[in-house]
């Protein structure tokens, strides 16, 4: 058992994130749809855990 569950928990959904936006070549929008979540949630969670990518400001939410 985790000795800081939040923080494994994080570490787990970093690594998933991380995984589906480098399997989507860092687009946001294909990356929320092949993990079953919205562009504004995936966007959210990105920050949330300090998560870094390419065109990270593009208003559009895709790496061009």
């Amino acid at each position: 058992i985790p000795a800081d569950l939040q923080a494994w928990l994080d570490q787990q959904e970093r690594e998933i994130l991380v995984k589906a936006l480098n399997e989507s070549r860092f687009n946001r929008t294909a990356a929320a749809s092949r993990l079953g979540l919205s562009l504004r949630q995936i966007r959210y969670r990105i920050a949330r855990l300090g998560i870094n990518t390419p065109g990270g400001d593009d208003p559009h939410g895709d790496a061009t």
